[in-house]
């Protein structure tokens, strides 16, 4: 029989699985819009272009909120009078974090990229450095102080605005019979997160409270920085292989892949959604030990794992049908579709163990983790990439995944066995 604490932890993670899961799927479907709408639109090279810029982009701007969006969850998750002071430090680490970010990142652009392709840098910047990151601050903290249906609500707003924009722009496209270029959709994709950042603090603000600036502590500086080159380190292993495309001219190699890879990305998001709504639960039982965060995510497991198993199916077998939603300058994306096809069972796997790592002991561990296959992944793309093209793309990103996967559940088995030996030691002592 189950202890009572686990039965309540299960009925209140169910509940909270449903407001999560439910915004999941209906962001899916507003994701799946607006990818299709960009693939007619922008046709595979300028679609390939654009996510390009967006990955690099997106892989320095981790660094931008200075990881303080994980680090309001957690404090929330154990103290929700903690709310003034960690909001407050998370907005002035944001702001200034942004400043830093365009110019590295125009700095980047100006080695990594060609240059028509480099004015898209500042508007995405902008986006998903300032506005995004104003979201998922507002977002984490409803999630922290247990507030799901607002978290879902937000994730939501976000692709909905995108949606919208990319159907106005299609249809712009059909009326003038012109096909929009990367630099276009770049100069309007940040409307939708600014409009949906300022409810979001309209909505915390309300809700929640006004932030107090105090002084910054070092200690969630420095986990902040963990959870930053945490999410740097997915961003690398996601999401450079397209900017390497690019970089090397390959805009339409780039397109079809992507296309690809966003298909599984949607595929996954159900997952995320789920161990998203399971963090602040598993930060209160990996306070108590490993075994504990543990125990939770092996029932998910045993939820998640099936899934992953029969996407994995779907994605193959339904693949044919990429050219039929993007358009048929995207009909190369039903091969890549296939060869990624086994890509969200991998990320079942790693999401899991890597969760109770974060969760039970410090963040740098789990940290170490992905920045090593981080490291991986670029070796693996700077080999394969000029070679193979998107074919050695979809390589490095199956080796990197498993590797994470056998990474984190190595580490996850070392700390039960460590913290197994001490509990016996301090048996032993007691005695």
């Amino acid at each position: 029989m189950r202890p009572a604490s686990l039965i309540v932890m299960e009925d209140s993670l169910r509940k909270g699985s449903l407001w999560v899961i439910g915004g999941q799927f209906l962001s899916i479907v507003l994701q799946a819009v607006y990818f299709v709408l960009m693939g007619r639109t922008l046709g595979s090279a300028e679609y390939g272009a654009f996510v390009g810029v967006v990955a690099l982009v997106t892989i320095l701007s981790q660094f931008s909120s200075g990881g303080m969006e994980m680090v309001l969850m957690r404090n929330l998750s154990r103290d929700h009078s903690s709310f003034a002071a960690t909001w407050g430090h998370a907005l002035r680490v944001t702001v200034y974090g942004f400043v830093l970010l365009l110019l590295v990142s125009m700095g980047f652009a100006h080695f990594a990229l060609a240059a028509v392709l480099r004015p898209l840098v500042p508007w995405i910047a902008l986006s998903d450095g300032l506005f995004g990151k104003l979201v998922q601050l507002a977002s984490r903290a409803f999630q922290g102080v247990g507030q799901l249906r607002r978290n879902a609500q937000l994730t939501t707003y976000v692709n909905l605005g995108r949606a919208a924009l990319a159907g106005g722009l299609s249809i712009y496209a059909h009326a003038v019979h012109h096909r929009i270029s990367a630099g276009t959709w770049a100069r309007i994709y940040w409307l939708s997160p600014l409009t949906v950042a300022v409810v979001a603090l309209y909505m915390v603000t309300m809700q929640l409270g006004w932030p107090v600036y105090t002084r910054l502590r070092w200690k969630d500086l420095s986990e902040g920085l963990s959870f930053s080159l945490s999410n740097s380190s997915i961003s690398i292993y996601n999401d450079i292989d397209k900017t390497f495309l690019v970089s090397f001219g390959m805009t339409y190699a780039a397109g079809i892949y992507a296309a690809a890879y966003r298909v599984v990305d949607v595929a996954t998001a159900p997952l995320y959604g789920l161990y998203t709504a399971a963090m602040p639960r598993l930060f209160r039982a990996g306070g108590k030990s490993v075994r504990e965060a543990d125990l939770l995510t092996s029932r998910l497991m045993r939820r998640t794992v099936p899934y992953g198993v029969l996407t994995a199916v779907i994605l193959f077998s339904t693949a044919g049908l990429l050219p039929i939603l993007f358009g048929k300058s995207f009909a190369a994306s039903v091969t890549a579709l296939r060869w990624l096809c086994l890509l969200p069972l991998l990320r079942v796997l790693h999401y899991a163990w890597g969760s109770v790592i974060t969760a039970s002991t410090s963040q740098w561990i789990r940290t170490a983790t992905q920045v090593s296959t981080a490291l991986l992944n670029l070796l693996l793309v700077w080999w394969l990439v000029p070679r193979w093209s998107w074919q050695g793309a979809a390589v490095a990103s199956l080796l990197t995944d498993g590797a994470l996967a056998f990474i984190s559940w190595s580490v996850l088995l070392y700390l039960r066995r460590k913290e197994t030996a001490a509990a016996g030691d301090e048996t032993l002592n007691a005695a």
